[in-house]
């Protein structure tokens, strides 16, 4: 396929280069994943195993999506810790091996297309401000808890990196005097206080204390290295040590979102990152509580603490943002939006729906990328009793990749309605959701021109 004849089919590599895992996606213009590719990072074995691991999930990822890398406009890589985008340098990388890499030249020369290599909190501001819960803010910091912590500020479009190129760390702002020590170098930095590197190093510190919890059982009694998902699970099963360790991560988090409004005084703040997404049933009441009780008010209602809609995309979709403006292609310039193309509700009628060419005889979920997929009602019986209740387990799936608007069919007498969790996710991540009839949603689903996904009940 030539570029010239591409349009809105144009098609861009956004990398996510992290302390865990390397993850590529390619993207077309309207932000819709072709394909994704992700490998492990190699730990402590150097900058060429950890460049040569990037240049191969770069390669699959273009494979997969059935094109050439010639076939790419343009390449986003994001990198943890400060970098020059105008160099292409990776100048400090905390928590892995790269840093004084000069990674812009090295896969510039291996791919022959321009290439924007950034941090990855100011990419993940990108990312979550195009397309995610930021997307009708007009500014927007993201805080990104993973193996570290970063951020981002964007306002109308465009990134503030300092006069350094180091504006938006927040992970290194200091929060306790002579506190633990970070990766840094510093002592008392958020990141040492609050990121899973913190918290795993806190709770090793606890076991080899005489501490009991489940995550021995959970990690076969390797605590090395101490998986979100794993975390969520003893949560969830109410460990003692892991609910202390992670109330004092969360109240971190919280006291650091009310520090960003008062410096900064965004629109929005967005939380996302490993750490957030596997917890954020647990993280978010408690850094509302700590917003909500801010003593220090504003001259009016604003400053909302939102989760990414977009989760493990974000900081991936961001790059490809990034690598859109790097050739004059900016997604928050209206003459070079472009649009998902998604299939026409053609039919409605009681028991069936035709969408697109195909009729089904129960209900169907379409989602963000236009796919078409048969519901789960299982989940919703065996989770709520009924199917006839929509609860966060299935909007997870659903809302993936963060549409504007959710339209749900309730069915011939709207009788499909969503659980108090399912309205708090949406709200907590700013989408809007359309409850109505059946075939009065899909109307409104087939003139919407927004971002969109919809759940259809197709019976009473």
């Amino acid at each position: 396929m030539k570029k010239s004849d591409r349009g809105n089919q144009r098609l861009y590599l956004g990398v996510d280069v992290g302390g865990t895992k390397i993850q590529a996606s390619l993207v077309r213009e309207s932000g819709e994943i072709v394909a994704r590719e992700r490998r492990p990072t190699p730990r402590q074995k150097g900058p060429e195993r950890v460049v040569a691991e990037l240049e191969k999930c770069m390669e699959d990822a273009v494979k997969k999506g059935g094109v050439r890398t010639d076939d790419l406009t343009s390449v986003g890589v994001a990198v943890p810790g400060v970098v020059d985008p105008d160099e292409g340098l990776v100048v400090n990388t905390p928590n892995m091996d790269l840093t004084g890499v000069d990674l812009g030249a090295l896969l510039s020369a291996r791919f022959q297309l321009p290439i924007i290599i950034g941090n990855d909190g100011n990419f993940g501001a990108y990312g979550e401000t195009w397309l995610g819960s930021a997307r009708r803010a007009r500014s927007a910091f993201y805080i990104c808890v993973g193996t570290g912590i970063g951020g981002g500020l964007v306002r109308r479009g465009k990134l503030w990196r300092g006069s350094r190129d180091s504006a938006s760390e927040i992970g290194h702002m200091l929060m306790q005097l002579d506190g633990p020590l970070c990766g840094c170098g510093g002592r008392g930095c958020f990141e040492a206080i609050a990121s899973r590197t913190a918290i795993e190093r806190e709770l090793r510190e606890a076991v080899a204390a005489g501490r009991k919890t489940i995550l021995l059982e959970l990690t076969g009694g390797d605590l090395s290295v101490i998986r979100s998902g794993m975390i969520r699970k003893a949560l969830a099963a109410e460990d003692v040590l892991v609910t202390e360790t992670m109330r004092r991560a969360s109240e971190a988090l919280g006291h650091a979102c009310v520090n960003v409004r008062h410096l900064i005084d965004p629109e929005a703040i967005v939380l996302g990152g490993g750490v957030v997404e596997a917890c954020s049933d647990f993280i978010m009441p408690i850094v509302e509580n700590i917003v909500g009780t801010d003593p220090l008010p504003g001259a009016r209602e604003g400053g909302r603490v939102l989760l990414s809609a977009l989760g493990d995309d974000a900081v991936a979709l961001g790059a490809v943002a990034a690598a859109r403006r790097l050739v004059g292609r900016s997604p928050f310039k209206k003459r070079f939006r472009a649009r998902m193309n998604y299939p026409r509700i053609a039919r409605f009628g009681f028991g069936e729906i035709t969408v697109g060419k195909k009729t089904y005889s129960r209900d169907v979920c379409i989602f963000v990328d236009g796919k078409i997929k048969k519901r789960n009602k299982s989940l919703a019986k065996k989770l709520h009793g009924s199917a006839h209740v929509v609860g966060p387990e299935e909007l997870e799936s659903l809302c993936r990749r963060g549409p504007e608007v959710l339209f749900i069919g309730s069915g011939a007498s709207g009788k499909l309605e969503l659980s108090e969790e399912a309205k708090q996710y949406l709200a907590q991540r700013a989408i809007e959701c359309e409850i109505l009839p059946t075939p009065e949603a899909a109307d409104r689903y087939n003139r919407s021109k927004l971002r969109k996904a919809a759940l259809m009940h197709v019976t009473c």
